[in-house]
Formats: structure tokens, sequence, C-alpha cells
């Protein structure tokens, strides 16, 4: 079995054990529980959703039920003075906005759709405020009907199972439509949120997951092998204003905010650099290529450098979060140690010219 078939699989069985040892729901997944007529559902489940963008789920909740007691029809949208809106919405982010949203989007209801809510995506994200992702929520959860809402955390999560390789949450939606089975569509937006929020968080409390999906993790096993990597080798992490004036090997860890496709080296190679995290190894044996010198370099203002390896590049976009070394020379160690996890991913042939490692450079998306 190849790597990315075991990877697939591994996912598959890491949905299916949320879905059976999981039973917390997120604020618009309650909202089935309610007893109402389909449209009246649906209308509810496409104000919350709207509302919940940006906003914690426990705010998400409260501003709902404030909205629900006051707002019953898309009339009430249209009636609603709108300056009563926004003290309502208030506690939500971009409250403003969403105010004005809504206040359109009941025009839209009832000019457009006779009251009702569409039940398709395509119709749905002509309403304002609402795009692909409250659209394929509506979709689901109020009528039922298969659909995969894609957001912040199914994003996240997905990628960093390596079930896809995107860099936005649109193009996880359409990936997911092409390879992921249906009986999962409607399940797995509450399952990744839920165990999104709590546990594979932005920056991963890896100590409260579960130990049989820790098992099977990509993504934890790639944290572990770095930091297995730097203990075995005696790596230390450092102040970036107190790197030594000595000669040894260093490891950067470099933030990537956004895609890039950045050009490298003279004969300007284009490489597209992913969002997340890029730990780079690098020597300074030299008397006056220190660690202080060479790590001080690299933390300078990229202006005020010529361009002449290749991390200097990704430098040029990246912000170096952390910086460990250690006064020895194991930059090829490191390098060795972080390739034995076959799930590792990392820049062919990225800083090792005069070496035969296939690349001093290792990504981990965060």
């Amino acid at each position: 079995m190849n790597k990315n078939n075991a990877n697939d699989e591994n996912f598959i069985k890491f949905l299916n054990f949320l879905r059976e040892n999981t039973n917390k729901e997120a604020v618009v997944n309650k909202l089935l529980h309610n007893k109402e007529d389909l449209n009246q559902r649906a209308f509810k489940i496409l104000l919350s959703t709207v509302i919940s963008a940006r906003t914690k789920d426990e705010t998400t909740a409260k501003v709902s039920k404030k909205i629900f007691d006051r707002i019953k029809t898309p009339e009430d949208l249209i009636n609603i003075d709108i300056t009563e809106l926004e003290e309502i919405v208030h506690p939500a982010g971009f409250y403003k906005t969403k105010s004005k949203n809504l206040k359109k989007l009941g025009t839209q209801l009832k000019e457009d759709y006779n009251n009702k809510v569409p039940n398709t995506v395509e119709e749905l994200v002509k309403l304002a405020g609402v795009g692909r992702k409250t659209a394929n929520l509506v979709v689901s959860l109020a009528f039922d009907n298969y659909a995969i809402c894609v957001d912040t955390h199914v994003h996240r999560i997905c990628n960093r199972w390596n079930y896809v390789s995107t860099d936005f949450p649109e193009e996880t939606e359409q990936e997911l439509r092409k390879k992921l089975p249906k009986k999962y569509w409607k399940s797995i937006n509450n399952s990744l949120v839920v165990y999104g929020q709590d546990v594979c968080s932005p920056t991963p409390k890896c100590n409260l997951c579960y130990e049989e999906i820790k098992s099977i993790c990509p993504h934890y096993s790639k944290l572990n092998t770095l930091k297995d990597s730097l203990n075995q080798l005696s790596f230390k992490k450092v102040s970036k204003t107190k790197i030594p004036k000595a000669k040894g090997t260093y490891v950067l860890k470099i933030n990537l905010k956004s895609p890039k496709k950045i050009k490298i080296g003279k004969k300007g190679k284009e490489i597209k650099f992913r969002k997340g995290d890029y730990y780079y190894i690098g020597s300074a044996m030299g008397n006056s290529l220190n660690l202080y010198n060479r790590v001080n370099r690299h933390l300078s203002n990229s202006e005020d450098k010529n361009n002449h390896w290749h991390i200097d590049y990704l430098l040029e976009y990246g912000n170096v979060k952390e910086v460990y070394i250690v006064e020895s020379p194991e930059e090829c160690n490191f390098a060795k140690k972080m390739l034995k996890n076959q799930n590792m991913e990392f820049i062919e042939g990225f800083g090792c010219s005069d070496c035969n490692c296939k690349s001093h450079l290792f990504y981990i998306r965060d």
C-alpha cells in the first residue's frame, strides 16, 4: 500500500472514531432538534450560520437565541430598525456588516423566493452574506441533502491529515467532493468543528487527543519527529537576542501566513510554498560565519542584505518564530532524522547543494 492510500484509509478511520466517540454538537447543529416546519428551521439555520462567521460558538448561541426571539420571518428582518438589529447582533464579530446583510437577505427571501429559504447551494449563495460554507451547511442540516460544509476547522484538519493538499477552504470543498465517501458529507463538519475547537486547534492540543487518533495521525507523527530530532541531537531553543558567538548548527522555525510562489536562486526557479511552518537546518561552523553572525543575518531585514542562500528568498516573506542551536556539526544528521518519517514533507533540494541530503527545509502544516 502506498503512502497516500494509507493516509486516506487512516483519515476515514479517524472520522469513524469521532462519530462513535464524540457526542458534542456544534451550535448550529443543535437547531435540528427544534420541532418546527422545514422552512422555519431552514430560516433559523440560515440566520444562525450567517451570525457564526468569525464568532465563537458561545457568542453565536447567545446572539441566535436573541434574534430568534425577535425575528420569526423574512418580513421581520425587513421591518426591524437597523439600529435595533445591530444591538442584537452586536456581540458577534463584524456585527454592522452582518446586520446589513441580514436586512438585505430578508428582502431577497421575500421578493425572490416567496419567503422560502432556497434549498440549493447555487441559489443560497445569491443571498447577502451567504458564502459556500453557509450554503452547504443549510443544504445539509436544514434540507438533509448531500453537501460538504468546509469551514476553517475542516480545512485545517483535512490538510493536517494529508487527505487534501489545498490552500483555501473552497479548494478543500471541491477536493472532498471528489474523494470523500458520501456517507461522511453531512457529518464531517460537525465532527471536525467540535474536534477542531476542543483538540486540533490552530495550536494543536495533542495532549488532549485520543491515543487511538494519535497512533495514526500524520500531523502528530511529524511533530514528534521534529521534537525527537531536536532532543536527540541536543538542540536548545534560544532567544533571538541571545545567539552565542560559537560554531554550531541552527534550526529556524519560519511561519508563512499565506501561500506564495517564490523564485529561488540566480536562475529564478519558482517554488510554491504553502501556508504553515517551515524548519530550516543550517550550519555555522566558520570563525566569522558563526552562529551569532549567521542567524542574525537571517533575522535582519531582507532589504538590508543581498540574497545569497536559498533561505534568504523564503525569509523575504516568512517570519522567524523560533531558533534552536547546538554547538556541534549536526546539519545532515538532523535532515536524515527528519526524513526517516515517510509523512514528512520537504522542499526537494533546498539548501543542500553541498551534501547528499534530499532537503534542509521541512514543512509542517500549522
